[in-house]
């Protein structure tokens, strides 16, 4: 049976295409990846001076924010006419707004009916510009239950199940992110919390420039420094416990709290909207909202095993064919769209 052929689309991502590639090819797909994953954190870089210089002319005088994305386009659009494959089976976007609606148009004309597929792992609200790409597309997913609307389509984030392997535990929690102010001062109370605790921690900030702000059991790194996706996933095997700190612009899940599904690991999270998902269950998943001295006892109980449907739903492997609509698969619900009746409650 022929492989069914499919573009991946992805913009810098710290190498998370490269574990979607690979993924791909274990679950029998022919993959080409739009930006090439060299093992290394992509990064655009310009083809000549004259090249970078003519984007900084067209933002400075022409007040042309696009400029850089439209060059990025230029190039990957010149790639793929070169490539051999004519028509993808699907084209798979995530956040299609960083990629010009030129290229994705052309891509769209590259694709099979009813393969133009985008999944927005970010809220609508913090990209708008993503509006004007909607109509490109055959299905639109989007991860945050309030911007199931429309035509849009739910989807949650999803765990790996392509090398699930155990790692020995070297610290008791890790957390990986962004600088963000919002969730700054409760990833500063966990750390002192923990000090207090002594707690071996391992959390680890990502920003533009060192801030020193943090207590000094927190790792700080600038942007060059950021950690691959596929690194990242070997930290949070290492770890009892995952921490999930979120930020204001969404409600929708991050990977974390997927990564501690498949892992089969607790989760300490700042979502209170977890508690709504199916695979939600108080020994394995602490709503942290100022309440740091009932953590003890939390970390006491013993992990609850999920119902390997339910965390089944939530693998790589499903997920790629609920969101292609693959069939059989099990559909992926946000909690506006689960009845009642399929919510266990503690």
């Amino acid at each position: 049976m022929k492989k069914k052929s499919i573009l991946i689309c992805i913009s810098t991502n710290l190498g998370i295409s490269k574990l979607i590639h690979d993924n791909l090819k274990h679950h029998n797909f022919d993959v080409t990846l739009l930006i090439e994953n060299n093992g290394e954190i992509e990064k655009f870089k310009y083809p000549s001076i004259f090249s970078r210089l003519k984007v900084k002319f067209r933002k400075l005088f022409f007040r042309d924010r696009l400029a850089k994305k439209k060059l990025e386009s230029s190039i990957l659009k010149k790639k793929l006419i070169k490539n051999k494959i004519d028509t993808f089976d699907y084209s798979l976007f995530f956040l299609a707004h960083n990629f010009s609606i030129d290229l994705v148009s052309y891509i769209k004309n590259r694709t099979s009916n009813n393969g133009m597929i985008n999944f927005q792992w970010d809220g609508m609200s913090r990209y708008p510009s993503i509006y004007d790409y909607v109509k490109l597309f055959d299905r639109f997913y989007v991860f945050d239950p309030k911007d199931v609307k429309n035509d849009f389509l739910p989807a949650t984030n999803f765990y790996f199940d392509h090398n699930l392997d155990y790692l020995h535990f070297e610290y008791d929690f890790y957390f990986l992110g962004a600088h963000n102010d919002y969730r700054k001062k409760i990833i500063i109370d966990f750390a002192n919390f923990a000090k207090k605790r002594h707690w071996n921690i391992n959390i680890i900030i990502i920003s533009q420039k060192i801030k020193n702000i943090y207590p000094s059991n927190i790792t700080e790194l600038e942007i060059q420094e950021a950690i691959s996706f596929s690194d990242n996933l070997t930290l949070s095997k290492k770890s009892k416990v995952l921490l999930d700190f979120v930020i204001d612009e969404h409600k929708g899940l991050s990977f974390r709290a997927f990564e501690a599904l498949g892992y089969n690991k607790k989760l300490i999270t700042t979502n209170k909207e977890i508690v709504k998902y199916d695979f939600y269950h108080p020994n394995n998943i602490f709503v942290l909202d100022g309440n740091f001295d009932e953590i003890p006892d939390f970390l006491e109980k013993p992990y609850q095993n999920i119902d390997p449907n339910i965390k089944e739903k939530y693998s790589f492997g499903n997920w790629i064919k609920y969101i292609l609509d693959i069939h059989p698969h099990q559909p992926i619900l946000l909690p506006s769209d689960n009845h009642e009746e399929n919510k266990t409650v503690y």
